[in-house]
């Protein structure tokens, strides 16, 4: 088709010509009053072509207002769509603003309970190995932090500070397998040796059989570290084996914090 009217483009020139020149003599005979015969006769033929170019301009007209609407409805379109992303992103933003002041309420609230005087810190890094699960935090000796230093949050013992530098600090979790600590059953007043196991796990060792623990037990600190108070929540037992070979059943205890959540803490000052 293209080639076809390539082929015969001045034929096609000439058309459009003529045509355009029949209509403005039609639009001359139009305008005209009083005309003679000529006029009555040139009108009725000349009508045809008045007619088709006047629905030709009207439909131009149609088309290029159309492409102008289209195009101004296409821009409004991607500004809405721009500016409903800023508002999403503010969104987003307000939400985790809210989210930290919440947290960040609940710490200071319940550091408004405790005897004991205590460092915010936020985290800033993760131990990116599978053999050691500790935080890095923000604060350090510049802060008064020392090593062995109790670290928790406001639902319990987060874990204890083995290394420091004057603006940073290393935190050792509970649920680290390097991880021992004195504890306390609350309600049966049972001793023993709290050790990391998984993730989400640890297990309290070195409890004789005798002992009374049942699940639901809550497990705080027991004090004796030099350190770290006494009476801060370490988790709960979630299971019991007393007929396991040994001198000492098995507990499993869930620690009370989540610590694949973790973003602020609290640090125990001497």
């Amino acid at each position: 088709m293209l080639q076809f009217l390539l082929k015969r483009k001045s034929l096609i020139f000439l058309a459009v010509l003529f045509l355009v020149s029949l209509t403005l003599l039609a639009r001359d005979v139009e305008k005209r009053e009083g005309g003679g015969f000529i006029d009555d006769l040139i009108v009725p033929i000349l009508a045809p072509p008045l007619q088709l170019s006047t629905a030709a301009v009207h439909k131009i007209q149609l088309l290029w207002l159309g492409y102008f609407n289209l195009i101004g409805a296409r821009s409004e379109a991607v500004m809405l769509q721009k500016r409903g992303a800023e508002l999403q992103r503010e969104n987003q933003l307000l939400q985790e603003t809210a989210l930290e002041n919440r947290r960040l309420r609940e710490l200071l609230g319940f550091k408004k309970k405790l005897p004991y005087r205590f460092i915010p810190a936020e985290i800033i890094g993760r131990d990116p190995s599978s053999w050691f699960r500790t935080l890095l935090i923000d604060k350090g000796t510049d802060n008064g932090i020392r090593r062995g230093a109790a670290v928790m949050t406001a639902r319990g013992l987060v874990g204890k500070i083995i290394a420091i530098q004057k603006t940073t600090a290393k935190v050792l979790l509970i649920i680290d397998r390097n991880s021992a600590l004195d504890i306390l059953v609350q309600r049966s007043r049972a001793k023993g040796i709290i050790e990391g196991r998984t993730e989400e796990r640890c297990e309290l060792c070195f409890v004789s059989k005798n002992e009374d623990i049942q699940t639901g037990d809550v497990i705080v600190t027991s004090g004796l570290d030099e350190i770290i108070p006494k009476g801060l929540a370490v988790g709960a037992v979630v299971n019991v084996v007393r007929n396991s070979p040994g001198f000492f059943q098995q507990v499993e205890v869930k620690p009370a914090v989540d610590f694949s959540k973790l973003e602020e803490v609290l640090v125990v000052l001497p």
